[in-house]
């Protein structure tokens, strides 16, 4: 089974890119009507005015294809697909006020957490497989569940973050949600979750059809409002395929499937966690922007701007590829490099063309 040539698969990924690709134009020009822009900062990529709402395209192309394609090829998802559809918009809206009204950090946060909430409350598997299934009598239990859902609110607004910091270079958060939304569709391919399967590679689609757009020079920013999306959207969706992992007889230990967001996510995990530490030791805000990421640093290095990119997302294609190696079939690593590579080819000729 060769996931993205089946049928449903492509159409959902190709309708996704489609629509994604040409809503840019609109979008871009509600913006500059509306004066929803990008001013040029020293820390920043580029230089001038940029629209900053690209989100709506990404949001346009997922929402459009999986839920038209549905309908159209007669394919039923799960109630879990269209609850999980409904807190993503909710994040989606929380960003894109703030790229209309710039919110203040504190409160985006509160909100992001208060979404996550009722996230937890609303889908059965956006918990850490750590804490699932304990029985050690009632007081421990809601111990536990207090605990589960601390950490849930931390990860998935920490990831949603995270996501939101790579957006320093043109195509860097839209790639990174490329590599990271197609690699969760072959893991649930492989576990057999399609509606989850399609759900990702819908997401990889729009962010593919944004990127042509995005990548340098970028015309448009995906602002807040797309990297929310896309941050929540792969927090939860790591969340839901490590509590199906703990399914499958080999690797049912839950401390070693909850390590599988971890290795996924490790490249902007990791990058926020660094770029956290050395803002509280400058005594700065945690929120305080800065050059410190690993693409500025990288930048700051004399590595160029493709170079630069190009070294994220094979680092991150790398994890993917480990957690193929760990958690799924060793044939998906395979198929899954031929994947990126056709992708990054054909987003070469695109942009030229």
């Amino acid at each position: 089974m060769i996931g993205i040539f089946e049928s449903n698969n492509f159409i959902v990924f190709i309708v996704s890119f489609i629509i994604s690709y040409i809503s840019v134009y609109p979008v871009r020009t509600l913006g500059l009507k509306y004066g929803i822009i990008d001013k040029y900062e020293k820390r920043k990529d580029y230089k001038g005015v940029i629209v900053r709402i690209g989100g709506v395209s990404i949001l346009l192309g997922y929402f459009i294809s999986i839920f038209l394609c549905t309908f159209l090829l007669n394919i039923k998802l799960d109630n879990q697909i269209f609850e999980l559809s409904i807190v993503s918009f909710i994040f989606f809206l929380i960003g894109f006020l703030d790229d209309v009204f710039s919110i203040k950090p504190k409160p985006r946060l509160a909100f992001q957490a208060f979404t996550t909430l009722i996230a937890f409350n609303l889908l059965e598997n956006i918990s850490f497989p750590l804490f699932k299934d304990l029985n050690f009598g009632n007081h421990i239990n809601l111990i536990f569940l207090i605990l589960s859902l601390l950490v849930t609110v931390i990860w998935i607004t920490g990831v949603t973050n995270a996501i939101n910091w790579t957006d320093g270079l043109d195509g860097l958060a839209g790639g990174v949600s490329l590599v990271l939304s197609s690699g969760l569709f072959f893991i649930f391919l492989s576990l057999d979750l399609y509606g989850y399967a399609l759900y990702s590679i819908s997401i990889a689609g729009a962010c593919y059809g944004f990127l042509v757009h995005n990548y340098k020079p970028a015309t448009i920013l995906m602002g807040d409002g797309g990297s929310y999306f896309l941050g929540f959207n792969l927090a939860a969706l790591s969340l839901i395929a490590s509590n199906n992992l703990v399914s499958i007889a080999e690797i049912s230990n839950p401390l070693t499937v909850s390590l599988f967001p971890f290795i996924l996510l490790g490249v902007p995990i990791i990058d926020m966690f660094f770029v956290i530490l050395k803002r509280i030791y400058n005594s700065k805000s945690p929120f305080y922007p800065d050059r410190n990421h690993l693409h500025h640093r990288l930048l700051s290095s004399g590595i160029n701007y493709k170079a630069t990119i190009s070294i994220i997302l094979l680092l991150n294609i790398s994890l993917v590829s480990l957690v193929y190696s760990l958690y799924s079939k060793s044939e998906f690593i395979f198929i899954s490099l031929t994947f990126y590579t056709l992708l990054l080819l054909s987003l070469k000729f695109l942009k030229n063309f």
